[in-house]
């Protein structure tokens, strides 16, 4: 298929260049999105005395295995989350007091996009300083990032027809930004089971270490996690990078395509 304007437009802000021609999607192609010929990775402007490096392109990506790890186990929704509708199970977060984490917030951080049903779930990392000020997860640049990446995959977490949801895998920003600890993960993961059981998503998006190595059940690096699809509460998990990284390295937005399409493959 060929990318409309507005598809060419998402990718370009997110950092790619399109190639002026795109083959014809073939018959065998299960992927809702062509593939697209070559993704550039982007790269810093010369000076205007020298000439313009050749920019690397980026392979295109193989179907990736299905990761071996055994599924871990959702930990069990508690009674006092158990059968709230979506409005209640955030209003029971906003003043959960289920772990050390809330001694220490300003707003814990529910997350937001899809009412109802959600093709995508957006595991984020932990809640940072602007987060837990504003109570929502993701604004500013890094906020606006996901929201062009999305798009560009056909979803979003924004108005009446959203598609995506985002939240955090722990609701409150643990103390100084370290990652969180068992006991905490444990008590959010009750949270983010319900949302789960409420929004019905098709596919898990984890952005970012912390997010990925929960879903996961996995100690690997990022990078190790990438390209494969692991399992949560039977459904299918991909890893990427989270926006505000992508910000610093923007270099790796290739990457983050590529994984952004493994997900679109998966959900074919």
């Amino acid at each position: 298929m060929t990318w409309d304007e507005r598809q060419r437009a998402m990718l370009a802000e997110m950092g790619f260049r399109l190639p002026p021609r795109i083959a014809e999607a073939t018959a065998d192609d299960a992927a809702p999105v062509a593939d697209v010929a070559v993704m550039e990775r982007p790269a810093a402007p010369a000076p205007a005395s020298a000439p313009v490096p050749a920019v690397a392109r980026a392979p295109t990506p193989v179907a990736a295995p299905v990761a071996a790890a055994a599924p871990r186990v959702a930990a069990p929704v508690p009674a006092s989350f158990a059968g709230l509708d979506g409005a209640a199970l955030r209003e029971a977060v906003a003043t959960c007091r289920a772990c050390g984490l809330c001694e220490q917030r300003r707003h814990a951080v529910y997350g937001s996009g899809a009412v109802q049903q959600a093709q995508w779930l957006v595991v984020m990392d932990p809640p940072d300083e602007a987060d837990d000020a504003a109570g929502d997860a993701l604004g500013g640049d890094a906020g606006r990032l996901l929201d062009r990446m999305l798009l560009a995959a056909g979803h979003s977490r924004l108005g009446d027809a959203a598609t995506a949801f985002v939240t955090p895998i722990v609701k409150c920003r643990p103390p100084r930004g370290r990652a969180p600890q068992p006991a905490e993960l444990d008590a959010c993961e009750a949270v983010l089971t319900r949302q789960v059981e409420l929004l019905r998503p098709r596919l898990v998006l984890a952005m970012g270490l912390q997010a990925a190595r929960r879903l996961t059940g996995l100690a690997e690096p990022l990078g190790r996690l990438r390209g494969r699809v692991h399992r949560w509460q039977g459904l299918p998990v991909v890893v990427t990078y989270p926006p505000a990284y992508l910000l610093r390295s923007p270099a790796d937005k290739a990457g983050a395509w590529d994984d952004l399409r493994l997900a679109l493959r998966t959900t074919a």
